[in-house]
């Protein structure tokens, strides 16, 4: 697609559509205003609202496919974002999705055309806001194996279900449906209807045995997550509030882990292996027939069957025959595997202008791009020479990992 504009903060609109989020049994709201039906060349999409989460992903994707992902605060979501519909942009059918990790919650529809458009208010019912009828309220659930809750949703026809995983959900009913959790893991369901559809995760979790205290009662729940969201996977991540999101979600995932008694450690190093490993975790990565191997990769360490995978895929070369797998990695070189990755797996990047970096030559392409893309960001402190830290690496692979599974 052609160049997008950069996203900025900027005033917005009126008029409230309410959707819900859920971690584990308390719901999260998100209250959006309106978003009109056509832009013309030169117009801006406000996108303005408030929420009870910390993080939301705003997805912008063109009528050919192409498109990016953007994390937005609270703060700036009550301040207002701005999208630039530039000259240069193709004419036709946006979606703009909206949602928490990589669960859409909300899409809408709009136009963009040649000539500007007038914009009417919504109580005259012309030229406001289209929008996908399809919500799950709440669209996550934490269940313990066996138990059950119920979804409602919001859609503008009938309603069907589909899912993968029903070795580990349940699913009966339509627009008023009950989710049974049968074994323990992450499950994935979509309520379609027609060409529309919304997303359901469900974490499934084994039954809790009931604790007693000494007067006899039954325990307060203890650890419940700020503002509404869910509890953390890790309990260090007070001090990289930016990757918070990026964490939980790869974590919930099972892309990340931890290094154990609860922590992520997001300020230590990451090794070539582990970032190898990562990737091919994400973005399901699986042998491609060709022979390859590393002087220094012996066939039963932990990561040889993700690193000689990766290089049979194209995403590591790997220097002299050795991949130097117990060395930490460098930002730079962590952006060059995710810009491969992004040409791989046809994660749609718009090439941006002229951005300035301080990368090696080999490297300043990819950097330039994730840079353009807000795939690397100046609050995550990215220097290309240097290692790339746990919460630095969980971000960027995040940020592409979100898009190639909306894609």
């Amino acid at each position: 697609m052609k160049k997008l504009t950069t996203l900025i903060l900027a005033l917005a609109m009126a008029a409230a559509l309410i959707f819900g989020f859920a971690g584990g049994a308390r719901a999260a709201t998100l209250e959006l205003d309106e978003i009109y039906t056509a832009y013309g060349l030169g117009q801006t999409v406000f996108v303005r609202g408030d929420t009870d989460m910390s993080l939301l992903m705003l997805y912008v994707i063109a009528p050919s496919g192409g498109g990016f992902p953007m994390t937005v605060s609270r703060s700036q979501l009550r301040e207002g974002v701005e999208i630039n519909i530039g000259s240069e942009w193709e004419l036709g059918e946006y979606m703009l999705r909206i949602g928490y990790g990589t669960e859409i919650a909300y899409e809408y529809h709009f136009e963009v055309v040649e000539e500007p458009v007038r914009h009417v208010s919504a109580q005259t019912g012309t030229n406001s806001n289209v929008v996908t009828r399809v919500s799950i309220t709440p669209s996550a659930l934490e269940l313990e194996m066996g138990s059950s809750a119920k979804v409602n949703v919001v859609a503008g026809s009938s309603v069907k279900w589909e899912t993968d995983d029903t070795d580990l959900i349940s699913i009966s009913g339509t627009t008023e449906a009950t989710i049974t959790g049968k074994k323990t893991g992450t499950a994935t369901a979509w309520a379609y209807s027609g060409n529309n559809y919304a997303t359901l995760i469900v974490k499934i979790v084994p039954v809790k045995k009931q604790e007693e205290n000494v007067t006899g009662e039954n325990s307060p729940q203890e650890n419940v997550a700020e503002d509404n969201r869910p509890a953390d996977a890790f309990t260090d991540l007070k001090n990289v509030e930016w990757a918070r999101e990026s964490i939980n979600a790869l974590a919930a995932a099972g892309v990340v882990n931890g290094v154990g008694d609860g922590s992520f450690a997001p300020e230590n190093s990451v090794t070539r292996a582990e970032f190898v490993k990562m990737i091919v975790s994400a973005f399901d990565f699986v042998p491609s027939g060709e022979k390859v191997s590393f002087s220094d990769v012996a066939g039963d360490e932990w990561y040889a069957d993700a690193v000689l995978i990766a290089a049979e895929n194209g995403i590591v070369n790997g220097y002299d025959g050795r991949f130097s797998p117990l060395d930490n990695i460098s930002c730079q070189d962590a952006a060059l595997i995710l810009k491969r990755v992004a040409d791989i797996k046809g994660v749609s990047l718009i090439r941006p202008p002229v951005v300035e970096t301080e990368a090696a030559d080999y490297a300043r392409e990819a950097v330039a791009l994730l840079k353009g893309n807000k795939v690397i960001d100046s609050e995550i402190g990215f220097s290309a020479g240097e290692k790339a830290t746990r919460a630095q690496s969980a971000y960027m692979i995040y940020k592409i990992y979100a898009n190639y599974r909306q894609g």
